[in-house]
């Protein structure tokens, strides 16, 4: 997505535009999969993280494209072919990994962020939920230098997280605020996906209820709440996004 196209573009028609972003359910899925295996050990556990992040990357740039569609922007995302997206993971995640490996090291070393390894769970808590605040907050800054970064590939050029950090700053008038409100969703999300864990836990203890079912109810709860923060985060930090180039081209 370049500048003239977020400058030139207006308000978003909502008229079955939503529901675009069901494209990217097959991913959320398969990342939704490949955390329980992830979160139960073992020696397929690694793997399965990996896929995970992959998977929920490939769902955020469906969903990115679509907004920035929706929004009367122009991106070519869509065209890539599954080789280069696979490409596009490999550049941002490796980078994405390396910023929240020092997050957590600083916020470690300086004694004042509680929990500070739920920092490692920044891109993971792009679409599902984090245990604090601060690893909300953490995961709306992650989502917006990752929307950066891949907007990039518009660009003709190779995805780098340092250049996001200057165009975050650059336009921080704007994607600031959008930050901060996808942290305050994102809080006021949790105790609404608590009460719905503590009434599947409910339904897990009822003896007669087949095994399949009980873990389908969970699989879908994970993965509604999962389409829901995701959908939301993207929405809000494209047209911020958009709204700053809009306010400022030449930044």
């Amino acid at each position: 997505m370049t500048s003239r196209a977020l400058r030139q573009a207006v308000l978003p028609s909502v008229s079955y535009g939503p529901f675009r972003l069901l494209e990217a359910v097959p991913w959320l899925m398969l990342a939704s999969s490949m955390r329980f295996l992830s979160f139960a050990g073992g020696p397929l556990s690694i793997p399965a993280g990996i896929f995970a992040n992959v998977a929920l990357l490939l769902a955020f740039v469906i969903v990115a494209w679509r907004m920035v569609l929706i929004s009367d922007g122009r991106s070519g995302l869509g065209r890539l072919g599954f080789r280069q997206q696979l490409a596009m993971a490999r550049t941002v995640l490796l980078p994405v990994l390396g910023l929240l490996i020092v997050a957590a090291l600083v916020a470690k070393l300086s004694l004042v962020v509680d929990r500070p390894e739920q920092l490692m769970f920044g891109f993971d808590g792009i679409a599902f939920d984090q245990l604090t605040h601060i690893g909300r907050l953490w995961s709306a800054v992650v989502a917006a230098l990752l929307l950066l970064m891949v907007l990039q590939v518009d660009e003709a050029a190779k995805p780098s997280l340092f250049r996001a950090i200057g165009q975050f700053a650059a336009r921080a008038l704007w994607l600031v605020p959008a930050v901060l409100l996808v942290a305050v969703i994102s809080i006021l999300l949790h105790p609404v996906q608590t009460w719905f864990r503590g009434l599947i836990w409910i339904i897990w203890q009822q003896e007669g209820i087949p095994m399949p079912v009980k873990n389908g109810l969970y699989f879908g709860f994970v993965f509604l709440f999962a389409t829901v923060r995701l959908w939301l985060t993207v929405s809000i930090l494209v047209l911020a996004l958009r709204q700053s180039y809009r306010d400022q081209p030449s930044a």
